[in-house]
């Protein structure tokens, strides 16, 4: 048995080391590249995962993330990633200038969203969530982190980047759903086991 990542971000295999079977991510090549076009993280997530052969030893995690904004209703969402063109840091500059245009008001609030999907090899699957509450920040602060991480303030006042991202994943949205995550694939094989299935 294997859980394959539709990811090559080594930080997200490390999160699921804890399982006792094998976790790797894509082999370069393996999967054609994926074309986001759903409307929601959940639907993305769906899409990556489904882009992966499921076998009967396979167990395919996929996930898919961004930042939404209350008063631009959510995005750039789905758009995180390619909401304006450039690098990380130009598009939290964007970001920055739509908001000056679409309001004058201290209403900031967002969130970063992270959706993962679980496809079992016994045809199930499953759907887990984490969300960091924050808002937009007034200009970039913080010389531990780029783009969004600048201008995102968490509840403590700080940006992700003047509070530094090992001081915060316990908070981390991505590490929330991989928790969840986690635990679901745990309790999977639990009921394997106990139906005398295999896992090895």
């Amino acid at each position: 048995m294997e859980i394959v990542l539709a990811t090559w971000n080594p930080r997200k295999i490390k999160m699921l080391m804890e399982l006792p079977i094998q976790t790797r991510a894509l082999f370069s090549g393996e999967v054609n590249e994926v074309d986001e076009t759903g409307l929601t993280f959940k639907e993305n997530a769906l899409l990556k995962a489904s882009a992966v052969q499921l076998t009967s030893n396979r167990i395919v995690v996929a996930e898919d993330s961004g930042l939404c904004v209350s008063v631009l209703d959510g995005d750039p969402g789905v758009r995180t990633a390619r909401w304006a063109p450039g690098r990380d840091n130009d598009r939290s500059l964007k970001l920055l200038e739509k908001l000056k245009q679409v309001y004058n008001t201290p209403l900031r609030d967002a969130r970063f969203m992270s959706v993962i999907v679980i496809r079992f090899p016994d045809g199930s699957s499953t759907v887990t969530y984490g969300k960091l509450e924050g808002r937009i920040a007034l200009s970039p602060r913080g010389e531990l982190g780029s783009g969004y991480s600048r201008i995102f303030e968490m509840s403590s006042g700080l940006t992700i980047a003047e509070n530094g991202l090992p001081t915060m994943e316990i908070n981390d949205h991505h590490r929330q759903a991989l928790a969840k995550a986690t635990e679901c694939i745990r309790e999977w094989l639990i009921a394997q086991e106990a139906r005398g299935v295999s896992i090895d």
